[in-house]
């Protein structure tokens, strides 16, 4: 029996390419079938090192791309990750090319930036972009993707200068793709941009910059008629009105982002429930709050949001039990992946509590942890200068 002749390998590259539009766009049905057809004409293709890396690539990408839209679907981010890892090892460091060298440490980065290790994150993202400059032919809708991940990073970093710079780039160049096509595509991308320039608004307590970036993003959210972000926007409006202590209108822009996220089973569901828990003990009601606090926990598990779990502690340490405690083991989650922008925040949030409740010795080392989150907020802005 004759064996099929083999596929030329630039015939492949071309509809990985379209799959790897697919990805971006989050077009999961699009994606899925490029995937499938990449995989099996992969199969009957000549032999290219690139190729084989690059795929085992995108099936990362492919399942970052999963894990943010159908969270309870996914569980092989961390074998697409090893795949990844290992196709790009067997490949000898002098024969691969400055565009593979980008997106592995692009997609790793990302993949780091998933489960919160934020200073790996960063670390791949930072080599990666050395590739980028080197890259003539890059689309320029790539260089806006890359930006905008550089700068959710930075922004989770608390690093504001950063993050704002790298998200005001990518927003720039999506919305001038947008002008140049005959028909928009990147709406969606442009509102993520915002969200992130909404965020180092807040960071900055500049609330009226911030409100207006949210409304903003919850009004061209609705536009595109995106479900996600829809209820992403109405989040960050209801943490504006937080930070505001307008309490009444930040329990309904978080009550809209959970009902649209769980609508959805978004793993952003379990972060809606636990700032509407927040503000509903901060008003007080401690039933519904401990209902809240019940419910997040069972939603947080079932996204595997380690992130939440942790956080939903500081509601039953300072509101429904009062143990210290509990509290310290979620600032110790803050240290251990580098969260020391939500560290601070709460670490004040908490000493000042136990101060209006006169347990000043308490508040002290909250205090202190505050300072010490300060403190690597800007050791790390010296180290990023370097």
């Amino acid at each position: 029996m004759l064996k099929p002749e083999l596929i030329p390998y630039h015939y492949v590259s071309l509809d990985i390419n379209h799959w790897y539009v697919a990805i971006k766009k989050g077009w999961v049905p699009i994606a899925e079938a490029m995937k499938e057809k990449v995989e099996k004409e992969f199969e009957n293709m000549e032999e290219n090192d690139d190729v084989a890396v690059y795929i085992q690539l995108l099936k990362l990408r492919h399942e970052l791309m999963l894990s943010y839209l159908h969270p309870d679907s996914v569980t092989n981010i961390e074998k697409a990750y090893k795949n990844a890892k290992q196709a790009k090892e067997n490949v000898a460091e002098s024969n691969l090319t400055d565009l593979i060298e980008f997106y592995f440490n692009f997609f790793t980065g990302m993949y780091h930036f998933r489960t919160r290790d934020l200073v790996d994150a960063l670390t791949y993202y930072r080599i990666a972009e050395k590739h980028l400059d080197l890259l003539e032919d890059q689309a320029e809708a790539n260089k806006a993707e890359f930006y905008f991940k550089v700068s959710e990073v930075y922004y989770y970093m608390k690093e504001t200068y950063f993050s704002m710079n790298y998200a005001k780039r990518a927003y720039a160049i999506f919305d001038r793709q947008d002008k140049v096509d005959e028909k928009p595509t990147y709406g969606k991308q442009k509102v993520q941009c915002q969200f992130v320039i909404f965020g180092n608004w807040l960071d900055k307590m500049c609330y009226e910059e911030a409100l207006d970036t949210a409304n903003k993003s919850l009004t061209d959210a609705k536009e595109i008629d995106e479900k996600h972000l829809i209820g992403s926007a109405h989040f960050n409006v209801g943490l504006c009105y937080n930070q505001l202590e307008e309490l009444d209108k930040a329990e309904y822009h978080f009550q809209r982002s959970y009902d649209i996220h769980k609508q959805q089973g978004h793993i952003y569901e379990s972060k809606a429930l636990f700032n509407l828990a927040y503000v509903k003990a901060k008003q007080n009601d401690l039933k519904v709050a401990t209902a809240l606090y019940k419910e997040g926990n069972v939603v947080a598990k079932r996204h595997e949001n380690q992130e939440i779990i942790e956080k939903l502690k500081l509601i039953k340490g300072l509101y429904l039990s009062y143990d210290l405690n509990i509290l310290r083991e979620t600032f110790k989650f803050f240290k251990k992946k580098s969260l020391y922008g939500d560290m601070e925040e709460y670490a004040v949030a908490v000493a000042e509590f136990l101060t209006n409740k006169e347990k000043r010795h308490e508040a002290v080392e909250f205090y202190q942890m505050a300072i010490e989150a300060r403190r690597q907020i800007q050791r790390g802005k010296h180290l990023h200068e370097i």
